[in-house]
């Protein structure tokens, strides 16, 4: 099946890049990943566990991520919907499994929804159902005092939105994971061309997903104290999708691929492969209920 490779592609005046780690076996179709603000396509090696005996496992630099040009004022997520048509056209793919999450489960629900046809399975976890009040005024806190030349407040205002607050709540890995998002986050608004910019876009810009969806198995999934958009605001969000499922994952936030890794992968590839939720220890029940009843299908 040969090596990595990676592509690099022009749209519409856009360089973006995509990367393929070939599968020990094509049971499934490709599994596409459109990750956060804060990852590349070379951030998610960290499914090559779950995902490789089954499928190719595809990952890219969209718009504004990584080494990729951002949009322009101009264009939107349908532009980056028509990237990621260039990217699947590129493959020679007529349909994939596509993983969104953070930022990137909203633009894989805008895409699904404008060509449900090239998505055999859908995952969107950690999904901004809302960006509320709270975490705009952080946000423009924080950018405050970047433009007074400050980024290590900025990055402390966004560790606020970004993860769960110390005793609040159980967090697998809390404080390996938090210096590590720090990290990250200082990187990508001090040395990455276009890091700030897209992130400002991703906070301050209408996400919200709204419209609904049919003829796609779809996963919503998140960890149980998420940030972002509660778990509850998830699980509505869910049952706006025709026959979805919904799960929650016990003791992680926002940060789910870092702090429950393995739980999160093989979540992940249990729906792409149509494999059972029945039992799973990890996942959190209804209120954070624990040991968990599955994820509920939404009707």
């Amino acid at each position: 099946m040969g090596g990595t490779s990676t592509r690099e592609l022009h749209h519409d005046g856009l360089r973006f890049s995509y990367q393929r780690v070939p599968g020990e076996t094509r049971t499934v179709e490709p599994v596409l990943v459109v990750g956060g603000v804060l990852q590349s396509m070379r951030s998610w090696s960290i499914l090559h566990r779950h995902v490789l005996p089954y499928a190719d496992l595809v990952t890219v630099d969209l718009p504004g991520a990584g080494d990729s040009t951002p949009l322009r004022a101009e264009q939107d997520m349908d532009t980056m919907c028509r990237v990621l048509d260039a990217v699947l056209d590129d493959l020679g793919a007529e349909r994939v499994n596509l993983l969104g999450y953070s930022f990137g489960s909203a633009v894989a629900y805008r895409c699904a929804q404008r060509r449900p046809e090239r998505i055999a399975r859908l995952a969107l976890g950690g999904v901004p159902v809302r960006i509320s009040d709270k975490l705009t005024g952080l946000w423009h806190r924080g950018a405050e005092r970047m433009a007074s030349g400050d980024p290590g407040a900025l990055v402390d205002t966004l560790m606020e939105m970004f993860l769960c607050p110390a005793g609040e709540a159980t967090v697998r890995n809390r404080d390996i994971v938090r210096r590590l998002v720090r990290r990250m986050t200082l990187r990508t608004v001090t040395d990455t061309a276009y890091g700030l910019r897209t992130m400002e876009r991703s906070v301050l810009e209408n996400l919200d997903p709204v419209g609904g969806l049919t003829g796609v198995p779809t996963l919503v999934f998140c960890g149980e104290h998420d940030t972002i958009s509660s778990a509850a605001e998830q699980h509505a969000f869910a049952a706006t999708i025709d026959g979805s499922r919904f799960a929650a994952i016990g003791e992680a936030d926002h940060w789910l691929f870092l702090q429950r890794r393995e739980e999160a992968g093989d979540l992940v590839m249990r729906h792409f492969t149509g494999r059972p939720f029945d039992g799973l220890p990890y996942l959190a029940g209804p209120g954070g209920g624990r040991p968990a009843v599955t994820a509920d299908a939404v009707r």
